[in-house]
């Protein structure tokens, strides 16, 4: 698995939004891999194209789906739901909005711990809801849940938090005890659910993944949990993902919404996931330890520029960039992505749109072949006069 041959001009001619969107510059603002397919998917992507046609998902298709997708959670966590409790869905983002709109008083407010992923502080407001950003707060030199405000926010008529874990843009993987605290505000609240992105899961650098729905009993009456391939096997665009709810009233409640969402999932990203889930786990192993070579190599490189910092990566392949200082300094001017794009010939994800306050941070995607990921730190390097 040579994940350094893989060049620019390739990833370009790939025709993605990562690549194309910025022609000129090094692609680091979509969340996606740029280190090709594991076997296993790539099998099953040219063995669809001999078929003498690609119709729906059958019974056995979505059984298949569930039963890996419950393997594979049974294999890397102590969290074993059954496959009946596990249900296919198009993707992370919309299946958050279906749940929403199906468990939640029409209107009420939503809960999201910031800095948050895009697709949600996107998500929430496009559904007319009022979305309530709790802040993260830095305890023992991480970055943790404000339990306070998030209170605060069910006090004030949420019905809803998203917590995604491993954290994207932070990159924090929550222990179990910050998870069991967490469930221990949730529960003092009847109406309220937890929509638990674990979509990054797959990438653990450091420490023990705990999903959220597994840490009590009283946590997995309350969660409705999304995970998906698309991240940890590069295969976003193929559109599948899957929900798992363990509690049979929160089942009962998601319906017809489930059914829908299980209609326009697709046939060959369910293919696919099925054959990451199973065939698929050596490879993205590799990946994983390239990964984390690249996050020490880009944290070597970030001790050098002066005033960025950058929050410790303990899963995810997500780096979140801190340029105060260098703003404060005069060295770099806001807003910092197009300050990069400019002067660096980088693009990376404004911070702005992860919440507000973090106006002066980027998110980079580190999941590129090392030898891009080197040019993309000596052109920010040269911008900042290094």
């Amino acid at each position: 698995m040579n994940f350094d041959s893989i060049t620019i001009d390739q990833l370009r001619a790939a025709g993605s939004l990562k690549w194309t969107t910025f022609p000129d510059q090094i692609g680091m603002f979509v969340a996606e891999m740029d280190l090709g397919l594991a076997p296993a998917v790539r099998d099953v992507l040219t063995g669809a194209a001999n078929l003498p046609g690609i119709g729906y998902r059958s019974t056995a298709d979505a059984q298949a789906l569930a039963a890996a997708t419950a393997a594979w959670l049974g294999a890397v966590t102590d969290f074993s739901p059954t496959s009946e409790s596990i249900f296919a869905v198009p993707d992370v983002v919309s299946s958050a909005r279906l749940a929403i709109d199906s468990l939640t008083t029409p209107a009420s407010p939503v809960i999201v711990p910031t800095p948050a992923y895009m697709g949600f502080t996107q998500l929430i407001p496009a559904m007319g809801r009022d979305m309530i950003e709790v802040p993260s707060v830095r305890r023992h030199g991480r970055l943790e849940l404000d339990l306070t405000g998030i209170r605060a926010g069910f006090e004030a008529g949420a019905e809803a938090l998203i917590l995604v874990n491993p954290a994207n843009p932070t990159g924090r993987v929550f222990t179990r005890p910050e998870l069991l605290a967490l469930a221990d505000v949730v529960a003092d609240y009847p109406s309220a659910f937890v929509f638990a992105d674990d979509i990054h899961a797959p990438f653990i650098l450091d420490g023990e993944y705990v999903p959220y729905a597994s840490v009590s009993s009283i946590a997995g009456s309350h969660t409705v949990m999304a995970l998906a391939a698309s991240k940890g096997w590069n295969i976003p665009g193929l559109k599948c993902a899957q929900l798992v709810v363990t509690n049979p009233d929160l089942v009962t409640r998601l319906q017809p919404a489930l059914g829908w969402a299980a209609g326009t999932t697709s046939t060959i990203g369910s293919a696919a996931a099925v054959a990451a889930y199973t065939d698929g786990r050596k490879w993205q192993a590799a990946v994983v330890d390239y990964i984390r070579d690249n996050r020490d190599l880009m944290m070597s490189a970030v001790e050098r520029w002066p005033g960025v910092t950058m929050e410790y990566m303990e899963g995810t392949y997500i780096a979140w960039l801190d340029f105060s200082e260098a703003i404060d300094s005069g060295l770099v001017s806001q807003p910092v992505a197009k300050w990069l794009g400019k002067h660096a010939g980088v693009a990376m994800t404004p911070g702005a749109l992860c919440g507000r306050g973090y106006e002066n941070y980027v998110r980079a995607i580190l999941a590129t072949p090392r030898p891009i990921l080197r040019q993309a730190i000596a052109q920010i390097e040269q911008a900042l006069g290094g």
